[in-house]
């Protein structure tokens, strides 16, 4: 079972406090403190949400015994894609509010929000090339790969239409949320020259993307419904079934994947999916409470 000690918690805040930083000097270094973009930026990342990709990042990072500074580094790369993509979800899907605050695309207008977007990713990939000799060269590809997938199903997502089944929306959460938690443990091992251990990091991630998706669609059931967002996971389910386990409900489905994940996880090097274990273990006991 993953315990951490207090030495880790506290290196795991200075690396958390220190991705922050980074993140902030990397997007805004470059521009005139007067201009909207600056400001955009600012106004964004002055209000950081769960945190928790960056968080899986650091804790992978320091578990293969990565330095602190070089961990801020990748687990901010992390961060600036996850929020270049809410920027980018936001505009496209038309939300007016991100993280209790007016979008930055309302607040800023569309095109600046476009450009906040592209100095977050154009950041990631600094701040991965930054994290230590040959990091570029490492882990820019695997970076790429992910952007891709992700925008692909973010494509997918805006693409979907009555016809689309299940599947077709697990794959899109695989796609869209899956591959940046698969990112989260994927840079740390492709720093330490784990290749070999690449596929299971995907894997794990793209299992708890799914997985989480479903339980936060459990939670949005009855907003979705009322705004007929027809990519609800569960709603979904209830309609019919999946290749992965048809018979079972919304719930089942996502224990099923986050135990997946779990097993996947554990079979990183030297523990550095303990984060994510754990994170499976609550979600599946938040799942059994409410639905018992």
């Amino acid at each position: 079972m993953f315990t951490m000690k207090k030495e880790n918690y506290n290196n795991i805040q200075e690396t958390l406090s220190e991705c922050r930083n980074l993140m902030t000097q990397f997007c805004t270094s470059d521009l005139s403190p007067d201009s909207v973009l600056y400001s955009a930026l600012h106004y964004h990342l002055s209000t950081p949400g769960s945190e928790s990709r960056a968080l899986l990042c650091i804790s992978a990072c320091l578990a293969l015994g990565i330095s602190i500074q070089d961990s801020a580094r990748l687990a901010a790369a992390v961060e600036s894609l996850h929020n270049a993509s809410l920027i980018l979800d936001d505009l496209q899907d038309s939300d007016e509010h991100r993280r209790g605050n007016t979008a930055v695309w309302r607040k800023f207008g569309k095109n600046v929000a476009i450009n906040a977007s592209d100095v977050l990713l154009s950041s990631a990939f600094a701040l991965a090339a930054s994290a230590g000799d040959d990091s570029a060269q490492r882990l820019v590809p695997i970076m790429s790969r992910s952007i891709i997938k992700m925008l692909q199903g973010q494509t997918r997502d805006l693409e979907f239409c009555s016809q689309s089944t299940i599947d077709d929306v697990i794959s899109i959460a695989t796609e869209k949320s899956g591959s940046l938690f698969s990112l989260c443990l994927e840079l740390p091992i492709a720093y330490k020259g784990h290749f070999e251990c690449l596929k299971n990091a995907s894997e794990a991630g793209a299992s708890f993307g799914i997985g989480y998706q479903i339980f936060d669609d459990l939670d949005d059931q009855d907003k979705d419904s009322a705004t007929k967002n027809r990519c609800n996971l569960v709603s979904l389910i209830t309609k019919s079934g999946s290749k992965y386990n048809p018979a079972n409900s919304a719930e089942e489905l996502a224990v099923y994947f986050l135990r997946q994940a779990s097993i996947k996880a554990g079979l990183l090097p030297q523990g550095c999916g303990g984060l994510l274990i754990k994170k499976c273990s609550n979600l599946i006991k938040k799942i059994s409470r409410e639905a018992a």
